[in-house]
Formats: C-alpha cells, sequence, structure tokens
C-alpha cells in the first residue's frame, strides 16, 4: 500500500511542479528570477515551521545527530539554492515546458551518483534509457531553435542553466535520501533543507546587494499573492509530497513519475498560451519522458 500511495504522491508532485513553473516563469519576467528564487523561501520558511509542528510536535528539528543534518542542510544547499537559481533563469530565458524537458536528464544524474555513493548497478537498459532521454532533450532543444522560438530569449544559455539546474537538484536529492536513510521525518528534512537554501540565498543576496529590491519587488499585492500561493503548492506541499514518495517507493519508480510535468504542460502551452508547438517538440518531449520510464522501471 505504501509503494501505491508514493506513486500517487510522485505524480501528485508533477502537477505541483508544472503549476510552480508557470507561475515562477510568468513572476520571473517581471521581477527576476533571482528575486523570485529568494523571496519564495522567505515565505516558506514559516509555513513549514507550522507544518513541521503539525506534523512532527516540535518546531525545530535541528537536534538530529550531525550526519543526518549535515546531509540534510547539504541537499538544501544543492536543491534550494543552486539548482533553483540556475532553474528559474531557465523558466525565463526558455519557458517552463522547455526547462522541465532538460530536467528530465536529472534522474541520468542521480543514476550515475546512486552508482558512486550507494554502489547501485547500470543495466543495459539503463543505459540505452539515458541515451534515448538525451536523444529526446537533444531533440526539443534542436526543433525549438529551428523554430525561431527566441522571443523570451530562448538560446542555448537558458538550456545550459537548466541542465545545470537538472545536475544539482540530483546532488540534492541523493543527499537528502542519505539524510533520511537515517530515520529523520520527511517534513522535517524539507524544513532543513528550505533553511539551509534560504541562508545560500540571503547570501548570494548580500553579495549582489539585492536583499531590499528582492523584497521590494513583492510589494506588489497581486505579484505577493501569486507567489505565497506558489510556495504553498511548491516548497511546501510538493516538496512533503516527493519526500514521503521518496521513503514509501524505490526512488527509480519516484524520480520517474516526477519528470512527467512537462507532458502536463503541453495542453497548456497548446492551448491556453495558443504557442505553437511543433509535432517534433511534442515526440522530444514524450520521447524523454519515455525514456525516463525505461530507465527506472525495468
Amino acid at each position: 500500500m505504501q509503494i501505491i500511495l508514493g506513486q500517487v504522491f510522485a505524480l501528485l508532485t508533477a502537477l505541483c511542479w508544472a503549476q510552480n513553473s508557470l507561475i515562477y516563469s510568468s513572476l520571473g519576467r517581471k521581477t527576476g528570477s533571482d528575486a523570485v528564487t529568494h523571496i519564495r523561501l522567505w515565505l516558506a520558511v514559516p509555513v513549514m515551521l507550522v507544518v513541521n509542528y503539525l506534523f512532527t510536535g516540535q518546531l525545530s528539528p535541528f537536534h538530529l545527530p550531525l550526519q543526518p543534518l549535515i546531509l540534510i542542510l547539504l541537499s538544501g544547499f544543492f536543491g534550494f539554492f543552486v539548482a533553483d537559481l540556475f532553474l528559474f533563469r531557465a523558466f525565463v530565458e526558455i519557458g517552463p515546458r522547455e526547462a522541465l524537458v532538460v530536467m528530465t536528464i536529472s534522474p541520468v544524474f542521480g543514476l550515475i551518483f546512486s552508482r558512486i555513493f550507494l554502489d547501485e548497478t547500470l543495466s543495459l537498459l539503463k543505459i540505452g534509457g539515458i541515451l534515448i532521454i538525451l536523444t529526446g532533450v537533444i531533440w526539443v532543444i534542436l526543433v525549438e531553435k529551428e523554430g525561431g522560438n527566441q522571443g523570451r530569449g530562448h538560446g542555448l544559455r537558458g538550456f545550459f542553466y537548466a541542465l545545470l539546474g537538472a545536475l544539482t537538484q540530483a546532488i540534492g536529492l541523493i543527499f537528502a535520501k542519505m539524510g533520511m536513510m537515517e530515520g529523520v521525518h520527511p517534513v522535517s528534512t524539507n524544513f532543513i533543507r528550505i533553511t539551509a537554501g534560504l541562508a545560500g540565498l540571503f547570501v548570494y543576496s548580500l553579495i549582489r546587494k539585492k536583499v531590499k529590491s528582492d523584497f521590494a519587488a513583492f510589494g506588489n499585492l497581486r505579484n505577493f499573492s501569486l507567489l505565497l500561493f506558489a510556495v504553498i503548492v511548491g516548497p511546501v506541499l510538493g516538496i512533503i509530497l516527493s519526500l514521503y514518495a521518496l521513503n514509501w517507493a524505490p526512488v527509480g519508480i519516484i524520480t520517474t513519475l516526477m519528470q512527467v510535468s512537462p507532458v502536463l504542460l503541453l495542453p497548456v502551452d497548446i492551448f491556453i498560451f495558443r504557442k505553437k508547438v511543433s509535432a517534433g517538440a511534442i515526440a522530444g518531449t514524450v520521447l524523454a519522458v519515455g525514456g525516463t520510464t525505461l530507465l527506472f522501471l525495468f
């Protein structure tokens, strides 16, 4: 039963990511992607403080043994600071669907790191899945570039940002999995990760001398309300669902199901944004997600 629930939670996580990517890309074009990345975690921390208390009966989970605490802090640093800086810039430059297609490479990095740190093996089918994912992602990149979708800053730079986001997100998930193997509650794990990410983003904003302007960007009630909604759906609900899923089902299956967000965004691009999406882009998206399925389900 837990495995089934884990798979359902992973699909719900994909829905959260799809919704978040639309809001973050819209806000990022108005206020700057770094401001969105930074301020959303200031909103997420107090919400997660309450959620952590409701789930665990404790306000702070920082009483953990040193080893899992360090692992989870590292997970938050890579997953909420480094990865999101790259991913949010990709949202603005190439659009949410295209960025999430590139993010399907994240499980490939996850497999490689699992082999290094968790001693998992790579079968021929998994190698085949990696090649299919790479083919799908490259297909989407070439089709989008050839189609002239450059209006929002489309270009290799945006795809490179998404690739770096995929790499660092995989690193963050591996650290989270290793930390939770010590019996840490998923909600507490999420709170620690968000706190670590916020610390990194705050220092980064101090260095850039952008702390005041980052907050000022969300003085507008509409922008603030959209960001708060996205925070509740993404860093709070989405991450909790994903961590429960990781705890209840094999990491490969969960990572696979969490990668279907680009497919969920196809009808949004076509029917809501009236964006011209070529058959090649659709095929590349489905191929990338299908390769992820092959990677972990066989």
